[in-house]
């Protein structure tokens, strides 16, 4: 074999195409960032509490938190302890968009803490109110209805308290 016609085979090769596998490389990552998207507009509409229709918010949790008053009974203080941290953990959840469901106490207490979306003056009274409902559901402590009583008040406090105030202008205008 002759070394010269193995230079003149090599000259003759097309350099190789990149085009293909770039072109490939950008559907990919434009399709990735399409998802990315998608799965964004998904939650927001999931947590989006403007496009909530029926009964806002607050009002769903005032009803619910009034449905346990018969429960508020020395016999029933744990039910009560589950039953209003439950109704809290999911009004959180909606209105302020912070996974408070299924996180223990300590932990979305910690997430509360940083959360700009949640209000520093509502973050004392609510880990209050969730370390004392964990008194009763996990402990062996049943409460009187004189200790029910101020819990469930902070209860109902607390969402009357993040429920947002209309400004004075949009009060003001009515129909015409």
């Amino acid at each position: 074999m002759n070394t010269t016609d193995l230079i003149e085979d090599l000259r003759l090769l097309s350099p190789p195409n990149y085009g293909v596998w770039l072109a490939l490389g950008i559907a990919a990552l434009m399709t990735l960032g399409f998802l990315l998207l998608i799965r964004r507009w998904i939650r927001r509409k999931q947590t989006d509490i403007s496009n909530v229709s029926g009964p806002e918010l607050w009002d769903v949790a005032l009803t619910e938190l009034e449905h346990l008053i018969p429960l508020i009974r020395r016999e029933r203080s744990r039910d009560y302890a589950v039953q209003s941290t439950a109704i809290l953990r999911r009004y959180i959840e909606a209105r302020y968009s912070l996974r408070a469901p299924k996180l223990a106490t300590e932990e979305f207490l910690a997430l509360a803490k940083d959360s700009p979306t949640l209000p520093a003056e509502h973050r004392a009274g609510l880990g209050h109110f969730l370390e004392l409902c964990d008194l009763l559901k996990f402990g062996r402590y049943l409460a009187t209805a004189t200790e029910l009583e101020p819990l469930h008040g902070a209860a109902v406090a607390f969402v009357l308290a993040s429920k947002p105030v209309i400004a004075a202008s949009q009060r003001s205008e009515g129909p015409a």
